[in-house]
């Protein structure tokens, strides 16, 4: 482990990341979790191990390949999943949320609740939901079929029976009557001005179109809070536990704007989540005030 961090120091600056990093490259390598590691003395590598290990690593430290991408998955919410180029990873940060927002819902646990996921990519999101509440039924939409045809594999892959996954751009292809008591996304929302300053790991290898949209990032998120209140239906029981009905993952940039933006549609209890960075993360609402029967739309 310590010469492989030694080795991803060239690459990273982050002294905690590089351990990490070469603790599951070890265990991926050695097929060994990470307690039966930490009993084990010393690792003995054949010949063909030490030849795959400086593989990968010329992938990581010369080519920028994402980690997630040379491992083939990447834990998610107790759940693994299996990504590949140019599915966007599933990063920390989402995970986090998400995690909060199935703590937020646990009063609901018992309720037949009805998800929308949009923008679902590997399905990550949209999984874990399904996998917490499995009375729900999730629908997860993306405009990619190469995202769906994986979030599909991810579903088996975790023995999750409890996921849609629908062919749509936003909510244009949602079928009709279709309503839910809650809505999440992780859309593209990086200013495309920003393009040009990520790392090489993010724009040589992930979809440009999974992350960057226009009107400072702002495009889509605005589109779906515009459209959302269609297709969200009042729920007292989420409403006693004061959880959301609409939560979108933002940049951190965008926080004031679109916590206005959902105000101007009609939404209460707006809130801006930070992230463990303190960095503002996502935005939340509800629409109790402006939600109409289903008998009405």
């Amino acid at each position: 482990v310590t010469q492989i961090k030694t080795r991803l120091k060239q690459t990273f600056d982050d002294p905690i990341l590089c351990q990490q990093y070469a603790q599951w490259l070890v265990q991926a390598l050695t097929q060994k979790s990470e307690l039966e590691l930490i009993s084990t003395q010393k690792i003995e590598w054949s010949t063909y191990q030490q030849s795959h290990l400086d593989d990968i690593l010329d992938k990581i430290i010369n080519q920028s390949m994402p980690l997630a991408y040379v491992l083939g998955s990447m834990p998610f919410a107790g759940l693994e999943i299996l990504i590949h180029p140019p599915i966007l990873i599933p990063r920390a940060e989402t995970e986090e949320w998400v995690c909060n927002l199935i703590d937020q819902m646990h009063g609901a646990r018992q309720e037949p609740l009805t998800i929308l996921d949009l923008c679902t990519g590997s399905g990550c999101i949209a999984l874990a939901l399904a996998d917490a509440f499995s009375r729900a039924q999730v629908y997860a939409t993306d405009i990619s079929d190469t995202a769906l045809e994986l979030a599909k594999q991810n579903a088996k892959h975790n023995q999750i029976s409890n996921v849609t996954f629908i062919k749509s751009d936003l909510f244009d292809q949602i079928p009709q009557g279709l309503r839910f008591d809650v809505i999440v996304a992780n859309p593209p929302y990086i200013p495309e001005s920003d393009w040009s300053t990520l790392e090489p790991s993010v724009k040589n290898w992930e979809d440009k179109n999974a992350l960057i949209a226009p009107d400072a990032g702002m495009a889509l998120i605005k589109k779906i809070i515009d459209r959302a209140s269609e297709f969200i239906k009042p729920n007292q029981a989420l409403q006693k536990i004061n959880c959301p009905q609409l939560a979108i993952e933002i940049d951190a940039t965008q926080a004031a704007d679109l916590s206005t933006y959902l105000q101007k549609h009609g939404y209460t209890h707006v809130r801006i989540i930070k992230d463990l960075e303190g960095k503002d993360r996502l935005a939340c609402g509800r629409i109790d005030d402006v939600a109409k029967p289903d008998s009405t739309r």
